[in-house]
């Protein structure tokens, strides 16, 4: 798990520089940098360049689950996605101001559209845990995924320091419907993800069409290009 007590380790990990109590990476692809103020317990994004925070409390120390969320946004911009097209903490509203939840990272194609929403969970149990609630349509990724219909891909992502190893993890949802499985099974006439009109449907069409089907890469591995996600991985 990553904690305040060992954070410096994860930046130093992640190619960042110190002066003092301040850790920066500048990533030149896509010319931003991301900056940790260990003296007043601050995460700072390239919000200059773009990138959205919906809510201030993911910029600080009080929840390790920020550290994931900063990690993971680190590994996005060394990747080359682009700042103005993240966004952290986005919330939606459904029926009568009830809250349709908050995600962690949403990221949008050229067009704007939502291309991946990544929800950002500590390293082990909570981790695990999540993924069971999704399994079982307990979680909130296809919540999120029905809000933001044209959203192509869900994440759920864990990182964590092990032995002086930073260890991530990410099982990768693909919500395109594949023509090919729908044709074979025809005859059974399944959900489909273009039919969805709740997140419940969405999660069936997972469920029992695509039998939960998942992807352990597919994000952040050195042959994947940004944008650039497979349908399918290994």
């Amino acid at each position: 798990m990553i904690t305040p007590e060992n954070f410096r380790d994860v930046l130093i990990l992640l190619g960042f520089e110190n002066i003092g109590n301040v850790f920066e990476k500048y990533f030149r692809d896509v010319d931003a940098y991301l900056r940790v103020d260990f003296d007043k317990e601050e995460l700072k994004y390239p919000e200059d360049k773009g990138l959205k925070i919906n809510e201030r409390q993911i910029c600080t120390f009080k929840a390790n689950e920020n550290f994931v969320v900063f990690e993971c946004v680190s590994r996005l911009l060394e990747k080359g996605y682009k700042p103005q097209h993240i966004e952290l903490e986005p919330r939606w509203q459904v029926g009568h101001g009830a809250s349709g939840g908050r995600a962690d990272i949403l990221i949008r194609d050229n067009d704007r559209k939502s291309l991946l929403i990544i929800e950002c969970k500590t390293w082990g149990d909570e981790f695990d845990n999540a993924w069971k609630d999704t399994l079982t349509g307990k979680g909130q990724l296809f919540t999120y995924a029905h809000q933001e219909r044209s959203t192509q891909y869900l994440c759920l992502y864990a990182s964590g320091l092990e032995d002086g190893v930073l260890k991530y993890t990410s099982y990768i949802i693909a919500l395109r419907d594949n023509d090919d499985i729908l044709r074979r099974k025809a005859a059974e006439n399944l959900p489909t993800y273009r039919d969805a009109d709740s997140a419940k449907a969405l999660y069936e069409a997972w469920k029992r069409t695509y039998e939960s089907d998942y992807a352990t890469r597919g994000i952040f591995e050195p042959d994947i290009q940004p944008y650039q996600i497979p349908s399918c991985a290994t």
